[in-house]
């Protein structure tokens, strides 16, 4: 008995590395396969970062299917599980329809997709996980190791010659420390990419090569499963799963085996939706993370969870990265489309909240906030966006702003309202579109002639890039907007717009600091000593 799990572009998988890890501690070999990693595209965002790039899938070849094929040959597995995102459902169909036709082995598919559209995935594979699949997965693999009946397992849904049994849902594990760890060891792991095996090697976050092992300078987990907000973009609004959160011990553990298997490394990653949820939890972190760990951390904010103390407590401890969702600076767009709570006024407050944190001695001298934005969308009015622009020169400056374009996952609320009004139609919905993998960022395109709202939205989102600099007065922007300067001459703008960048970007010695710091966390030393540098492609 053998289960693999494939990761489809996401060598990281959080999710399926908890599996393997959830299945090996009970005794069920279980082995991972890292199938094709995410590449980063050069964009000219304007965003006041160095970075100018995004992740995004590449052509799946024919000769990689047959080097998973023979991979999975050699494994011999009893089980077979893919773990599926939306803009991956065409490449998981494919893959799946080579494995069914080369073994008589189940396959089931779980993740994002499986759960939020389970009936279009049931029809393309032998069995599906809706929801958690800890438990689901272990009852499986028992059960077909023991020759037993699988039809029956909560949160599985199965398909037998078209005939499908559409089991309950199950209750979720409450007590997250009965989890182990996520896996990051190289035991029973391989990837495969460039159309052969890559041996021991991954990719972290930003793309740079260690084999997983003590060249890793990144580490990536979760202190917290499902979410106390329900915004109508997110797979929370669908799922509705409820706010837990391992215990500070739990975590601390996990991090200090990490520093120890990995002697490089210079980053944490929390990938929690809002790492400031409960204040009593995250000022015990902060006290233990600061005495025992000390290394610099990422956490993603939300304007409503900007308690004083906790913030201050964080900072101290080593947060120096965040990354905070505006989504639009129209607090009725966010109301009535987003189902957002935060008021203007709540967000400056949080805004101010987090430039302070920058004077508060840390770990990481240089504290960087994102402030994110949903771009393109076609319900928010001209006089949404002249808000949005408000807002956003309300902000401190010194911040990076990064916008995203609105993508449509079925069964969604917002994406049923978007088809009804005759915004969109099904070809624009993930699964059969692939925007959430391959463009959902766009920057300005010199040679596209932008009409209409395009034009409209594009010359507010040039305006709101200008805004994130010092060296440009608000006034100055605030002038442009009023008389529509370069309304007419987006590329002008534009143009102002990358010397605005370039000027401020290159001759403020802040962000040398912050380069620096990311040159050191890259470790290219102990990459190259050890040969496990990856050159960036």
């Amino acid at each position: 008995m053998r289960v693999v799990l494939i990761a489809l572009f996401h060598y990281e998988s959080f999710a399926l590395r908890s599996l393997f890890s959830y299945l090996k501690a009970r005794g069920i070999p279980v082995s991972f396969i890292g199938f094709k990693r995410m590449r980063h595209k050069a964009a000219r965002t304007l965003k006041n970062d160095f970075m100018e790039m995004y992740d995004c899938h590449t052509e799946t070849t024919q000769e990689e299917i047959e080097v998973l094929l023979a991979e999975l040959e050699r494994l011999g597995p009893s089980l077979i599980g893919l773990g599926v995102q939306s803009s991956q459902f065409p490449l998981a169909c494919r893959v799946t329809r080579a494995i069914k036709k080369r073994f008589s082995v189940p396959v089931i598919w779980g993740g994002a997709h499986p759960t939020i559209d389970p009936e279009r995935c049931i029809a393309e594979t032998d069995l599906v996980c809706v929801g958690e699949g800890f438990e689901p997965l272990r009852q499986l693999s028992e059960r077909i190791e023991e020759g037993r009946p699988y039809r029956d397992i909560s949160n599985i849904w199965v398909n037998e010659g078209g005939a499908v049994t559409r089991n309950e849902s199950r209750q979720l594990i409450d007590d997250l420390d009965l989890l182990p760890f996520a896996n990051y060891d190289p035991e029973d792991k391989t990837y495969i990419d460039d159309g052969r095996m890559q041996p021991e090697r991954n990719i972290d976050y930003f793309g740079y090569g260690f084999t997983d092992n003590p060249r890793k300078t990144i580490h990536q987990t979760m202190t917290s499963f499902g979410c106390l907000m329900n915004c109508s973009f997110c797979v929370n609004a669908l799922t509705h799963e409820r706010f837990r959160r391992r215990s500070v011990e739990h975590v601390l553990r996990e991090i200090e085996e990490a520093a120890r298997e990995n002697p490089g490394l210079r980053m944490v990653f929390f990938w929690d939706n809002i790492f400031q949820v409960g204040k009593k939890w995250c000022l015990e972190f902060a006290e233990q993370y600061s005495k025992r760990v000390r290394i610099p951390f990422f956490a993603y904010s939300h304007p409503l969870f900007m308690e004083q103390e906790t913030l201050v407590a964080l900072r101290k401890a080593g947060w120096s990265v965040t990354v905070m969702g505006l989504q639009s600076g129209s607090h009725s767009v966010r109301k009535r489309i987003y189902n957002r709570r935060e008021t203007n006024a709540q967000i400056l407050v949080a805004a101010r909240r987090l430039d302070a944190l920058r004077a508060v001695k840390s770990l990481h001298g240089v504290f960087r906030i994102y402030y994110d934005y949903v771009k393109n969308n076609v319900l928010e009015t001209q006089g949404d966006l002249r808000e949005s622009l408000d807002l956003i020169l309300s902000l401190p400056k010194n911040f990076i702003f990064q916008a995203f374009n609105l993508s449509f996952f079925p069964n969604y609320l917002l994406t049923r309202v978007y088809l009804e009004k005759g915004f969109i139609t099904e070809n624009d919905i993930e699964g059969n579109s692939t925007a959430s993998g391959n463009d959902w960022i766009t920057s300005f395109d010199k040679r596209r002639e932008y009409r209409g709202f395009l034009r409209i939205h594009e010359y507010y989102y040039l305006l709101f890039s200008l805004a994130q600099f010092k060296l440009f007065p608000n006034t100055l922007v605030r002038w442009m907007e009023r008389r529509g300067i370069f309304f007419g001459r987006l590329r002008s703008l534009h143009l102002l717009c990358r010397t605005v960048r370039f000027l401020d970007l290159y001759f403020r010695p802040s962000n040398y600091v912050w380069l620096f710091a990311i040159l050191r966390m890259v470790s290219l030393r102990l990459k190259y000593r050890h040969g496990a540098f990856v050159r960036l492609r």
